[in-house]
């Protein structure tokens, strides 16, 4: 089942590249550089799944996730993706764990596609 994916990040390039690997997947994927572009396109249409860069020009991704969530709250939960800075190790997201609040899973720069991927694939998977 496709998947209504946000990818937020300041980075162009990388943001590129994510929207096309995940749309070749079957994926409708819609891209923001800010909190602000990305409240937005929430606000236009609400999605399954949020990956947020942690540092975006005008907030982080850890305060823009409530406030997404909020925006969408009629839709239900979208998963989440942390986008953790270079060198930080991939994990779903513990309960309980008040570093990475709210998000499902985090992924480290750079970020390992195949893991992405099966990541993705797992949550597109109707249960």
């Amino acid at each position: 089942m496709p998947l209504h994916i946000l990818v937020v990040d300041d980075n162009q390039e990388a943001t590129e590249l994510l929207q096309e690997l995940l749309s070749m997947e079957g994926h409708v994927v819609r891209t923001a550089s800010t909190g602000q572009e990305a409240s937005a396109l929430i606000r236009q249409q609400p999605v399954q799944v949020l990956m947020l860069d942690q540092h975006l020009p005008d907030t982080t991704g850890a305060n823009l996730l409530p406030e997404l969530q909020a925006l969408q709250a009629s839709h239900g939960a979208p998963r989440a993706i942390a986008v953790a800075v270079t060198g930080a190790v991939s994990h779903s997201r513990n309960p309980g764990d008040a570093q990475w609040p709210g998000f499902d899973h985090v992924l480290g720069k750079p970020i390992d596609f195949d893991a992405l991927d099966a990541l993705i694939a797992r949550w597109s998977t109707p249960s």
